[in-house]
């Protein structure tokens, strides 16, 4: 039998290596993201010449306020999943591996491959996750900023007044087909 292979370390990559995915990066930043900011800018200079930059503002926060909310707490409830099962079945899992590649043995670790993949597909689906909440803002926003009702209209079937139909209502039922789109 052929002497197998370790899985290797993860060790640093060299500066000059480093430096160039930096670079690569950045340009890949300024390549793929330089059309929505031009186009944020263009929104900020309308929205100014209007006098409405506050609006502008307010709206894009709001909109990242969404975003950042619903991806934290979708990384936050699927990444404690993965460590809550890892550790209760940490003792069922083996601490190797061995597969075949091209006819070579390769040992492979099981617990940081199974943490690095829950960690990507965490990151990936809170992304997602939060990406849909957010072009639901305007739902969500209304329902931040609707009045108060203290007396009024009640509905006399369910007896809720007519602001948790036109506001309330709503945003729960974005906020949860969106987050959980098995329950709609």
């Amino acid at each position: 039998m052929p002497e197998s292979i370790d899985w290797p370390g993860m060790h640093a990559p060299p500066r000059r290596r480093r430096f160039f995915l930096l670079i690569l990066g950045a340009l890949a930043a300024i390549v793929l993201g330089g059309r929505a900011a031009l186009s944020y800018y263009v929104d900020v200079l309308w929205f100014e010449s209007l006098g409405y930059r506050d609006v502008f503002w307010k709206t894009l926060g709001l909109q990242w306020g969404i975003f950042a909310a619903f991806a934290a707490a979708t990384f936050l409830i699927l990444y404690g999943s993965f460590l809550a099962l890892k550790r209760a079945h940490l003792p069922d899992l083996p601490s190797a591996h061995t597969i075949f590649v091209g006819g070579q043995p390769l040992r492979l670790p099981v617990e940081p491959v199974l943490r690095l993949i829950a960690l990507g597909l965490s990151l990936v689906i809170a992304v997602a996750t939060g990406a849909g909440m957010m072009l639901e803002w305007p739902t969500i926003a209304l329902f931040w900023s609707a009045p108060r009702a203290a007396g009024g209209f009640v509905d006399p079937i369910f007896g809720k007044p007519l602001s948790f139909f036109l506001f309330t209502l709503p945003a729960y039922h974005s906020s949860l087909a969106g987050y959980l789109p098995w329950l709609s």
